[in-house]
């Protein structure tokens, strides 16, 4: 069915998402909540991340300590098929592939564009049905995961106040939208 949505989205150019596209399949309060091994069990081998919000604050470092168990126990599981998708720029980028442990997907096109999620499915050799994501944006994060047909995870923001100025009213639209469409 996701699949199905995807290309007639990407026939039709449709910029506006569904209640379907932003309705995540779970949603955690930070990736330290992710069962890892529910995951597994439904058959997911793979599993992919945003980076600023979700592994750390807005333009942090590397992943926060707290968060750090949680995703070397991830790498285990999934046999090291872990990997940052992220739409950054490209200094932040090449900051992310020198400071995290993690694959960092290189693309172009941002999400909620299908490409990165396929550039990983390439790079790992997993399909779709066996992926899952984790953000904390749905217009971006889960959207690009449910039409890519993948197991989307919302996270709540890792630390709010470190967003920039523009990113707070995104996420009231956010609010509005899941209240809209009773998600």
């Amino acid at each position: 069915m996701r699949e199905l949505r995807e290309r007639l989205g990407r026939m039709f150019m449709d910029p506006f998402p569904s209640r379907y596209d932003i309705r995540p399949d779970q949603t955690v309060d930070s990736v330290a909540d992710i069962d890892a091994r529910a995951l597994y069990e439904r058959g997911v081998r793979a599993i992919g991340f945003d980076v600023d919000q979700t592994l750390c604050p807005y333009y942090g470092r590397s992943i926060h300590a707290r968060l750090r168990t949680a995703v070397e126990a991830m790498r285990v599981l999934f046999e090291d098929r872990v990997c940052i998708i992220s739409n950054c720029g490209d200094e932040r980028k090449q900051e992310l592939i020198d400071r995290f442990p993690l694959y960092v997907v290189p693309t172009r096109k941002k999400k909620p564009d299908s490409s990165p999620y396929r550039a990983a499915e390439e790079r790992f050799a997993v399909p779709p049905h066996q992926w899952a994501f984790a953000g904390d944006r749905l217009l971006t994060d889960v959207v690009g995961a449910n039409r890519a047909g993948w197991y989307s995870i919302h996270v709540r923001p890792f630390a709010p106040e470190t967003d920039p100025w523009y990113i707070p009213p995104v996420r009231s639209y956010e609010r509005l939208l899941r209240r809209i469409y009773r998600v």
